[in-house]
């Protein structure tokens, strides 16, 4: 078993949701007396979400990469990044890792698959939704990605930041998700909805929508489970 190093804070309800899981993730298989080892980074979102928005992707990489050196000074032997935003710049720095760090972007790509999915609606932050990571994975491996239109992303965007980044879910928002979430559902009939942003299943939970939904959290927890506890 492998001590399990997270890169949190990004933001720091979805981080709780990571700990907790690991954990849960852990006594289903060994049983009730099971701890893991776990060590968080929790690092400052707004130097991320600054560094996005100036789209100054070098010193955003600067940042993963420290947390994740820090991570591994601390122990940890395989680690995971809370969040799929950053998981945009994962191409520029994932050769310069120290330790093994799992995807969040192919873990879920591999359950899609698995799942046998064909038309994939696409929520997450603006700027995931703009930067086609999730569009890119999905068509390469031959299922239909439907992403919403701009003023959508926008309007996705400003309901997950800053109330759902900071754990507070309003019932209105939740309202609008789910009724964006359904009008591509029916117009594109998608087959499934994937949650693009760690704090999207604070709002969003399996039979709020019509089709089912794809928790990228939970996703990414089974994947650092299965390495991690090899």
């Amino acid at each position: 078993m492998k001590k399990i190093g997270l890169v949190g804070g990004i933001g720091p309800a979805s981080t709780v949701d990571y700990y907790l899981g690991i954990i849960k993730e852990g006594k289903a298989k060994y049983g009730n007396t099971f701890y893991p080892e776990i060590v968080i980074d929790s690092v400052n979102m707004t130097m991320h979400d600054q560094a996005f928005i100036a789209g100054d992707y070098d010193k955003l990489s600067e940042y993963l990469i420290d947390s994740i050196n820090s991570l591994k000074a601390a122990g940890a032997q395989i680690a995971a990044i809370t969040a799929n935003t950053e998981h945009i710049i994962w191409d520029r720095i994932c050769d310069k890792f120290p330790i093994k760090v799992v995807s969040v972007v192919d873990a879920v790509t591999e359950e899609m698959k698995r799942m046998e999915y064909n038309r994939v609606l696409v929520f997450g932050t603006v700027f995931t939704l703009k930067s086609g990571l999730y569009d890119k994975a999905i068509s390469n491996n031959n299922i239909t990605p439907i992403i919403p239109s701009d003023s959508d992303k926008d309007l996705i965007g400003s309901l997950i930041y800053p109330n759902l980044e900071n754990g507070i879910v309003i019932e209105e928002d939740r309202n609008k998700l789910t009724a964006i979430a359904e009008k591509y559902i029916k117009e594109e009939k998608a087959d499934a909805l994937l949650l693009g942003c760690t704090e999207l299943p604070l709002a969003i939970k399996p039979g709020d929508v019509s089709v089912p939904v794809l928790n990228t959290t939970e996703i990414h927890i089974k994947e650092i489970c299965n390495q991690a506890y090899d």
